[in-house]
């Protein structure tokens, strides 16, 4: 692991955090400093989703190395679930060693068939209530380069984000700003299934163009998701007229996370 480069990421997000920042975007951060600075496969923060119709569990932000479609189902199931049930880190350091034991074995072989063979979930914890985890997936045995202290503070970044509100002057409570991250997982669905009829895809290939177009874009996957809604209501008999379903001809400036 990099160390100048995971100092370069705590530094972007403790920093953010001193400004009137949009929690989904420092989400979107956190997923893609985590996939970056651990070399990572995939990783993705998940928040437990407490409300009557809900799974329990929701992921809020995802990244993944260019060209790869992640299963979302690694995120939500397995290690990850129970670290951001109990509020412990859960881990595999290599699955195909056989001293790491039975647990989770529906997750292990959906793992080991997806090229997996280490992950870490850091618990995410506004005092001592759990709210979610941050899962890290890598195709290698995880070893000694990849330091836990980095993860945990990545999470407990994410609970301070969380825990400060979503509102011009952070008066949100923790449980408000966790709904309204949760609302967003809904537009992001709604955008998949647009993306997936619009193109003809399956539903793995159009969450991994959604990505592509928020990284296109300069903005995150729920932004992105919430143009492509937009689109599609403003233009239901051909959504992609608007710009929002294509990568840009020309690159798109870079916003910053604070507003």
């Amino acid at each position: 692991m990099n160390t100048a480069q995971t100092r370069l990421a705590v530094a972007d997000l403790t920093a953010t955090l001193a400004t009137d920042f949009d929690v989904p975007a420092l989400l979107h951060a956190v997923a893609e400093h985590a996939c970056q600075c651990f070399d990572a496969v995939s990783a993705a923060v998940i928040l437990l989703d407490k409300r009557a119709d809900s799974s329990g569990i929701q992921i809020v932000a995802e990244a993944s190395r260019e060209d790869t479609v992640a299963d979302p189902r690694l995120h939500i199931s397995g290690p990850g679930l129970t670290s951001a049930r109990d509020g412990a880190v859960a881990m595999i350091t290599d699955i195909d060693q056989p001293d790491e034991g039975a647990r989770w074995p529906d997750y292990r072989q959906r793992a080991r068939a997806a090229g997996m063979r280490s992950m870490r979930a850091f618990p995410v914890k506004a005092m001592t209530e759990p709210l979610g985890s941050v899962v890290v997936h890598a195709d290698e045995p995880w070893g000694n380069e990849r330091p836990n202290d980095f993860g945990q503070i990545l999470a407990d970044l994410t609970a301070i984000a969380l825990s400060m509100g979503t509102e011009h002057g952070r008066v949100s409570t923790t449980a408000d700003t966790v709904a309204a991250v949760l609302d967003g997982t809904s537009v992001i669905a709604t955008a998949v299934g647009i993306l997936a009829e619009y193109f003809d895809l399956d539903l793995d290939a159009a969450r991994a163009r959604l990505r592509k177009l928020a990284r296109a874009h300069q903005s995150t996957p729920t932004e992105q998701a919430a143009a492509i809604v937009d689109a599609q209501n403003t233009n239901p008999t051909d959504p992609g007229a608007v710009p929002a379903l294509h990568i840009p001809d020309e690159p798109v400036a870079p916003p910053h996370i604070d507003r």
